[in-house]
């Protein structure tokens, strides 16, 4: 297959591009291929041809494969997290797997062609909101650094914590312009995300002009702010300072790693 131009497919098109060699016999080259490391199987029936550069490691990144087998499980997908900041120039949280939001669909992480692959399962995919990556293979769907910005206060705990989600944004910053979007948006996160992500930027930051834009688009969306803890987790007490425009309890100190 890779000789015709194809480094990616299923088992059906190996079956129809050899149509004279026998189930028994198709399965039995497969495992051999497997077992050498010629291909790699990150999905059931699905198959890629190891590129020469990744042959030493065995391991091939998800990009080279990932929008082909969302097409072959018929969903909507994006990069997202660490992974779509690190594509943004966001790199000093170097991501130890690789996480993928999809829509509807309930799919099981795991280890998939050497890679811990994350799969996050989403109601709703804000896909207006994605950017297009070119890879060796095509393109892969990649969150907006507006989106990914947003994710990463949405998903903190499962990114590290929001120290690790502030040391993110302050390298994703650059790449964000929430006055270049639409509030429909911040229709897809809940009004404490888009509140705590304000005071990040904000009063973490510095970036006033970012909080802003995000300020301008919540009103622009017509989000009603209440008072919220900026850590979910811990308690409040009586001496916790308040943001009066976020409206941010503030019962967790910030401090961000040197870049």
């Amino acid at each position: 297959m890779a000789v015709r131009g194809r480094h990616i497919f299923t088992k059906s098109e190996l079956r129809a591009a050899f149509p004279d060699k026998s189930e028994e016999v198709a399965k039995t080259d497969l495992s051999r291929l497997l077992a050498n490391g010629t291909i790699v199987s990150p999905w059931q029936n699905f198959y890629v041809i190891v590129p020469t550069e990744y042959k030493l490691k065995g391991i091939v990144p998800p990009e080279f494969y990932l929008d082909r087998l969302m097409k072959h499980l018929g969903c909507n997908y994006y990069i997202a997290l660490l992974n779509a900041a690190e594509m943004f120039g966001a790199a000093h949280q170097r991501p130890q797997n690789f996480t993928v939001f999809v829509e509807g669909k309930s799919l099981r992480s795991g280890i998939k062609g050497g890679t811990e692959l994350l799969i996050h399962r989403r109601k709703k995919l804000p896909m207006d909101f994605i950017r297009k990556f070119q890879t060796q293979t095509g393109y892969v769907n990649v969150s907006s650094p507006e989106l990914t910005a947003l994710d990463l206060v949405g998903s903190e705990l499962d990114v590290g914590g929001l120290t690790r989600v502030a040391t993110v944004l302050a390298e994703l910053a650059e790449e964000i312009y929430f006055s270049t979007v639409s509030s429909e948006l911040l229709n897809y996160f809940k009004a404490p995300v888009i509140q705590r992500l304000g005071y990040l930027l904000d009063a973490v930051l510095d970036e006033r002009e970012k909080s802003d834009e995000l300020f301008a688009l919540s009103q622009s969306a017509k989000i009603h702010f209440r008072k919220v803890a900026l850590k979910t987790s811990k308690a409040v007490s009586d001496d916790c300072e308040l943001n009066k425009r976020w409206k941010i309890v503030v019962n967790q100190k910030i401090e961000i790693d040197e870049l």
